[in-house]
C-alpha cells in the first residue's frame, strides 16, 4: 500500500469526534472496522472504497487516468 492511506480501526473516539460515515459511499462506520484515512483529501473511507480509490493512483497519490489532451501528453 502506498503512502496515501492510513490503515485504523475504528474507535468509538473516531466515531464520535471525527467520522461515523464513509466520506465516499456513506455507509456506517461501526466500532472495529478497518478504516482508511485518505492522506490528499483528508477524510475516512472504508475498506471498500480505499481499494477501489487505490487503483486509481499511482505511487504518489496521483490519478492514473490523466487528461489526453494536455500539453504534455
Amino acid at each position: 500500500m502506498s503512502n496515501c492511506f492510513l490503515k485504523e480501526e475504528a474507535t468509538a473516539e473516531i466515531i464520535k469526534n471525527v467520522a461515523s460515515f464513509c466520506s465516499e459511499c456513506y455507509n456506517e462506520i461501526v466500532s472495529n472496522d478497518i478504516i482508511f484515512y485518505d492522506m490528499q483529501n483528508y477524510c475516512y473511507l472504508c475498506s471498500t472504497c480505499q481499494s477501489k480509490l487505490q487503483k486509481k493512483l499511482d505511487n504518489n497519490c496521483e490519478p492514473l487516468d490523466i487528461k489526453k489532451d494536455s500539453l504534455f501528453n
